[in-house]
C-alpha cells in the first residue's frame, strides 16, 4: 500500500525540464494538469516532437520498468501539475503484479523502447551547426 511519502505533488513553471533524455531517475510523474512536450534527440541532429501529454498521462515509467535511462526528454509547455511517484512504490505495485502480466508489460516496455530507438538514428549526435560557444 503506498504511503504518504510515495507521492509528491510539484509544479514545473514553463521550459522547466521534467527528464531529460539520456539520465536516470526514480520517479514517475503523472500529469494532474498542464502540458508537456516529449522530445526525442534535443540535442542531436534530427531532434522530433513524440508527442503532447496533457492530464492524466504519465511519464517517466519506462524506465523504471527496464531499469535504463529515458528514451526522451520531458519539457513543460507550461506551468504543470504533476503528482510524482517514488520508484521504490513504482517497484513494489510492479512487484504485486500477476507474474504473466509483468511478463507481458516487460516484452510491451522492451517493444516500445525499440520503437523509440528507431524513431531517430544515433539520437546522441550533437547537432554542430547549432552549438554557440
Amino acid at each position: 500500500m503506498a504511503g504518504k511519502d510515495d507521492y509528491e505533488r510539484l509544479t514545473f513553471k514553463k521550459n522547466d525540464v521534467l527528464l531529460k533524455e539520456g539520465n536516470s531517475s526514480e520517479v514517475v510523474y503523472l500529469i494532474l494538469s498542464g502540458k508537456v512536450e516529449v522530445r526525442k534527440g534535443l540535442h542531436g541532429q534530427n531532434p522530433r516532437l513524440v508527442a503532447t501529454l496533457g492530464k492524466g498521462h504519465v511519464v517517466g515509467e519506462l524506465s523504471l520498468f527496464d531499469n535504463r535511462p529515458h528514451t526522451a526528454t520531458v519539457i513543460a509547455l507550461e506551468d504543470t501539475e504533476v503528482s510524482a511517484m517514488s520508484g521504490e512504490e513504482f517497484h513494489r505495485m510492479v512487484d504485486n503484479m500477476d507474474p504473466v502480466m509483468k511478463g507481458i508489460v516487460g516484452m510491451m516496455a522492451e517493444r516500445l523502447r525499440q520503437a523509440i530507438d528507431e524513431l531517430i538514428p544515433n539520437p546522441g549526435d550533437v547537432n554542430w551547426h547549432d552549438w554557440r560557444s
